[in-house]
C-alpha cells in the first residue's frame, strides 16, 4: 500500500499563497474599511482613507515578501515576520496567509496541535475561498497523518474548482490507507480528471493512481 501522508505535503506552494494575498489586496483592500469610510466623510476623506489602505497595503505586502523568503532560505526569522503580520494584518488577506504560513511551521516542527489552531483561526476568520480551501485540506492532512480516517473524511468537500482534484485526491489517500485500493484508484481517477495540464503535482497523482493499481 501507498505511504502518501509525507508531512512536506500539508501546505501549498509559498509562491502561490503569496499571489493570492496580492490579488485579494487589491481586490479587496478598499472594501475591508468601506464602513468606516463612511464615517470620514466627504471626497477628500475618501481618497485620503483609500491613499491609507493603499499605503497599509504595500506595508503588508512587503512583509509577506519578506517571510516567503526567509522561509524559503530556511531563516528562522520567518516566523517572527508571520507572527507580526498575524498580529497587525489580521484582518486582511496576508494576516490569513501568515496564519496558513505558521501553521506549516509548526507542523515541519511537529507540533500538529499548534498547527490545527491556527488552521482552525483561518477557518473562522475569513470567508475567501482559497483560503479556506487550503486550510481545510491541511487539516485533513493531518487527520489522515495522525490515523483519524472519520475526521479526515469529514472534511472532505466537493468544491467544483481548482481545488476538486485535491479533495479527490485526499480522498483516494483516505481510502488507500484503509485498504480499499479498488476505491482509493477511482478517487485518484476523478483527481486526474479535475486536474488539467502538465504538472509536477500530476505527474505525482499518476504516480500514486498506477502504484495503488499493481499493489
Amino acid at each position: 500500500m501507498a505511504e502518501e501522508n509525507e508531512i512536506g505535503r500539508l501546505h501549498l506552494a509559498v509562491d502561490e499563497d503569496a499571489e493570492k494575498a496580492r490579488e485579494l489586496w487589491k481586490k479587496y483592500g478598499i472594501g475591508i474599511v468601506a464602513g468606516v469610510v463612511l464615517g470620514i466623510g466627504g471626497v477628500v476623506g475618501i481618497h485620503g482613507w483609500r491613499d491609507y489602505v493603499d499605503d497599509r497595503g504595500e506595508r503588508a505586502s512587503t512583509l509577506y515578501e519578506s517571510m516567503v523568503a526567509a522561509v524559503r532560505s530556511k531563516d528562522s526569522g520567518g516566523r517572527d515576520v508571520a507572527e507580526k503580520l498575524l498580529a497587525d494584518y489580521s484582518t486582511t488577506p496576508y494576516g490569513v496567509g501568515a496564519a496558513l504560513m505558521l501553521a506549516r511551521l509548526e507542523l515541519e516542527a511537529g507540533n500538529a496541535a499548534a498547527a490545527k489552531a491556527q488552521l482552525n483561526w483561518v477557518l473562522e476568520n475569513t470567508t475567501e475561498a482559497s483560503f479556506r480551501h487550503a486550510a481545510t485540506l491541511r487539516l485533513a492532512r493531518i487527520a489522515l497523518h495522525e490515523g483519524d480516517h472519520d475526521s479526515a473524511r469529514a472534511l472532505l468537500q466537493p468544491s467544483g474548482d481548482s481545488f476538486q482534484s485535491m479533495y479527490d485526491e485526499l480522498r483516494g489517500d483516505i481510502l488507500a490507507h484503509g485498504g480499499d485500493r479498488r476505491a482509493a484508484q477511482i478517487a485518484y481517477d476523478a483527481a486526474l480528471i479535475a486536474l488539467t495540464g502538465r504538472s509536477a503535482a500530476r505527474d505525482l497523482l499518476q504516480v500514486k493512481r498506477d502504484r495503488i493499481a499493481t499493489d
